[in-house]
């Protein structure tokens, strides 16, 4: 017989696992659910939400506040989809269905019309269209000309296959949550032997006594007390602990005995555990050479773009551990990848933004120098892969509907440096010419792209565009052009005091606009400027520790509750309104270790340091879904029990990202939070970004730990 200890934690989610899959496979994907929406006139933008959040009854909808000339309703997509049509709900209660309006899509800069997207003379309330000729768009509106007041219910977008009215929408809203026994959300991965350990059972009414018990054997190892639902064995350090697994038992409150998912506790046992999935993840999902033969976006890996920070991230972890990855085995071989694509098997797929793909991948192959060795470990034949890639072409546009389009990004030159400076450190792996070429090409590039000036762009939710990202980048420079006697390395000093100068002057860390608002790249400038002030806080500007320490005051505020977790706010949002944002939630760890390497021992820097675990178990399951971030565990990874059931159900879409190792999915919404684990899943699907920021984190936690220093990024030894 099963052993009981996970049967009624595996029933309550199977019962969602079953909600889930029942809907994605008798429906197209809505893919305006839960994303965010805006009104213009600005006035009439209160409970707009409910036009995405999936229910169609009389008492969910929004109301504009007042008649007006003209009258938009956009919902921002996040990315890039193919649009076929729409459905469209509205409530007559004390006024009609408008009689016109128009369904527009937004291109380059602009809006345009579907083709079969405007409606004329209806009289009713729910309205299905099919347009004419889908097209690809990051935001869609339906305007209202001349309108009166107008009560929308709902509104969902589809792909090109349209389902009836009713598809994806439900008219009754759930009952809340009520659970059957206790959740016991853990790390189902690792907890690391001498650092912060925590768990959270948001079943609990009182301080219950909670016991850690080994798999094995069944014998309680460690006791505890709960407190405000959270429980703290961070003092269990067993001296044996390696090739055991433990689990936490917690009965009382109503609920009977309660068994939690297992994890392992062991050295630096987060990092062991991520070191393969994180490298395969790389390895895979390389554009034209990975396991598909497409490049989503056109550039080096598939879905990927100039700001998505794929090297800069290999770069960082590998000097936080390279041991680790000398002594990994190597799965790519740069001799069979040019094989590959010389040869009559190499079918490429075409997708949005690549025109020059083919060209550089075979340039890569043929024009710049061969490796010095073919057993090279496989995080530095990526980290070569990405700088040759933008070497050739370091002209992108992003796909997913930026306005910017097609030009030489500063972030894309920004990662050259990562490489620059690194060097040293895989010189044997690397040959001297191929350093040239990029140094040389760097040193011209940089002024070009605007990397010397203050950069005051502070970008939407999307996250293209942190202040201060240019930060890092620029210090990384100024020891390179020491290092290569170059006569002006104070203009790249320069440039990171002007740009920190502007952060401390325009920033304002009670904004979540600056912070999580920048959702992916937050880490770009965070732990830009700890490493400002760690390696040159004789140089850094007036005020820098300060600012440094006024936003560990925020981040704190920010996480009092039973996750350890940093809300966006402290109104109605504990996430990102309308994104996911998984790839913010694995980044927060770089932020708050590096801010705590620079602060002085105490409360807030302990703080910190535990909040950083907080979000690594986050990640790995403790959360309101008790569900690890990867969507396939079965891809790469190792100790996961219970993975993302809100999947991507198209298995042959865009990057073909949830198909690679090592890829991370989604996580919970404010829909389920604090503990509603019906609540609406956010959009569930991988992405490159997610995973170089795992790569961040994970080098920031071994700067932590120890293994070794963060002064790495101001000096390697050779």
């Amino acid at each position: 017989m099963e052993d009981n200890k996970f049967i009624m934690k595996r029933l309550i989610i199977g019962t969602v696992l079953l909600i889930a899959s029942v809907e994605f496979a008798t429906a197209q994907l809505n893919y305006a659910l839960t994303k965010v929406v805006t009104v213009v006139p600005l006035e009439s933008n209160i409970g707009t939400s409910k036009i995405t959040d999936g229910f169609v009854n009389p008492t969910n909808f929004w109301k504009s506040s007042k008649e007006c000339l003209d009258r938009s309703v956009s919902i921002d997509l996040n990315a890039n989809f193919s649009i076929g049509g729409a459905h469209i709900y509205f409530l007559t209660q004390n006024s009609f269905a408008p009689r016109t309006f128009e369904f527009q899509y937004f291109r380059d800069g602009k809006w345009r019309h579907f083709e079969g997207g405007v409606v004329e003379n209806n009289y009713t309330n729910n309205v299905r269209l099919v347009f004419e000729l889908p097209q690809r768009s990051p935001q869609v509106r339906v305007v209202f000309p001349n309108s009166a007041t107008v009560i929308i219910s709902e509104i969902t977008l589809w792909g090109k296959d349209v389902p009836q009215i009713g598809a994806g929408v439900e008219v009754k809203q759930p009952e809340p949550f009520l659970p059957e026994n206790h959740w016991i959300c853990v790390n189902q991965v690792a907890y690391n032997l001498n650092a912060s350990k925590n768990f959270t059972v948001p079943t609990a009414q009182s301080d219950l006594s909670f016991s850690i018990l080994e798999k094995e054997t069944g014998k309680v190892v460690f006791e505890g007390k709960l407190k405000n639902m959270k429980g703290d064995f961070t003092d269990f350090n067993p001296p044996n602990a390696y090739n055991k697994e433990y689990f936490i038992r917690v009965a009382g409150d109503g609920f009977e005995e309660t068994d939690s998912y297992s994890f392992v506790i062991g050295k630096h046992a987060i990092q062991e555990m991520a070191y393969k999935p994180a490298v395969d993840f790389m390895d895979d999902a390389r554009s034209m050479v990975g396991s598909h033969p497409s490049a989503y976006g056109g550039t080096a890996w598939r879905d990927g773009t100039y700001y998505t920070y794929e090297v800069p991230s290999m770069v960082l972890l590998y000097l936080s551990n390279p041991e680790k990855f000398k002594e990994m085995p190597v799965s790519l071989n740069w001799e069979k990848d040019k094989e590959f694509i010389f040869s009559a098997e190499f079918s490429p797929i075409k997708e949005p933004n690549d025109k020059h793909a083919i060209e550089t991948v075979k340039s890569y192959y043929t024009d710049l120098p061969t490796p010095k060795s073919m057993n090279v470990p496989d995080i530095i034949q990526c980290i070569r892969f990405g700088i040759g890639w933008n070497l050739i072409n370091p002209i992108s546009a992003d796909p997913s509907g930026d306005p910017l389009g097609w030009q030489m990004h500063s972030q894309t030159i920004e990662q050259f440096a990562y490489f620059l400076y690194g060097y040293p450190a895989f010189e044997k792996y690397v040959s001297d010419e191929f350093y040239q070429m990029v140094l040389d090409s760097t040193l011209v590039w940089w002024d070009k792209s605007g990397l010397f000036e203050v950069i005051k762009t502070i970008g939407n939710p999307k996250g293209r565009h942190c202040p201060g990202h240019s930060i890092m980048p620029n210090l990384l420079m100024y020891e390179v052009a020491k290092r290569e006697n170059y006569p002006d390395a104070d203009k790249f000093m320069e440039a990171a005091i002007n740009q920190t100068q502007w952060i401390i002057d325009s920033i304002d860390w009670n904004d979540p606009t600056v912070t999580k608002g920048q959702r992916i790249s937050e880490h770009k400038l965070i732990t830009g400027l700890a490493h400002f002030q760690l390696n040159y806080h004789e140089e850094a500007p007036k005020g820098l520790a300060e600012k440094i320490h006024e936003w560990a005051t925020v981040m704190i505020s920010l996480s009092d509750n039973e996750w350890d977790f940093r809300r966006f706010d402290m109104a109605e949002n504990w996430t990102l309104p309308g994104y996911n944002e998984a790839g913010n939630v694995i980044g927060f760890p770089a932020c708050a270790l590096s801010v705590a390497l620079v602060m002085d021992a105490g409360a807030d820097r302990n703080r910190l340091v535990e909040l950083a675990y907080a979000h690594f178990d986050n990640f790995n399951g403790r959360n309101p879904a008790n569900a690890h971030c990867a969507n396939h565990p079965k891809l790469g990874f190792e100790g996961i029990e219970q993975g993302w059931p809100y999947g991507d159900p198209r298995m042959d879409v865009c990057a073909r990202i949830e198909t690679v190792r090592g890829a991370l999915c989604s996580l919970p919404g404010s829909e389920m939070y604090p503990f509603n684990p019906l609540g609406k899943p956010r959009h569930g699907e991988g992405w490159t970004v997610y995973n170089a920021n795992w790569n961040v984190s994970l080098a920031y936690l071994n700067f932590h730990e120890g293994i070794s220093s963060p002064m790495v990024l101001r000096y390697i030894k050779q």
